[in-house]
């Protein structure tokens, strides 16, 4: 794998934290209903833990000698704490799958370069699988059969 090509993958998993940063940031100001405040608080937290994901992704990029972009795809406007909680499920395990692949893809490079991105991909993997075990932690109680229902629906990227 080229160092472009390297760099174009970066680019695309920082797309991924922008988007997860905007999510976050916007579905503190929408969530309704019981317990809004509370759930206000856990995306708040959880867009400023993406926004030092854009800062680390950045940080990757610039160190190899590529330009950050700075764009997000887009992603369901919701006011549902459920809904919302379901769709950061979804978000999050595209891209431990897609963190998955770039562990394999960074074991391949073989060179300083890969091993440093092996161990950085770790660390964000690690991260998104935490969200989603908390997340269903907070789910587990609300809604029976749980896991059937996040795993019958749609990825949310598309990948």
């Amino acid at each position: 794998m080229s160092r472009d090509e390297l760099i174009e993958l970066l680019n695309q998993d920082l797309k991924h934290e922008w988007t997860h940063m905007n999510f976050y940031l916007y579905h503190a100001s929408a969530v309704v209903g019981l317990h809004c405040h509370e759930y206000k608080e856990l995306f708040l937290k959880e867009a400023a833990s993406e926004m030092q994901h854009v800062v680390e992704f950045s940080d990757m990029i610039r160190g190899l000698g590529g330009t950050c972009i700075c764009e997000s795809h887009e992603f369901p406007k919701l006011s549902n704490p459920v809904e919302i909680l379901r769709a950061a499920i979804h978000m999050e395990q595209d891209v431990v799958k897609n963190y998955t692949q770039r562990i394999k893809d960074a074991e391949k490079m073989g060179n300083v370069d890969g091993q440093w991105l092996e161990i950085f991909f770790e660390k964000q993997l690690e991260h998104s699988r935490e969200d989603v075990d908390h997340f269903k932690q907070i789910l587990r109680g609300e809604i029976p059969n749980l896991d059937s229902l996040i795993d019958s629906e749609v990825n949310f990227f598309g990948i």
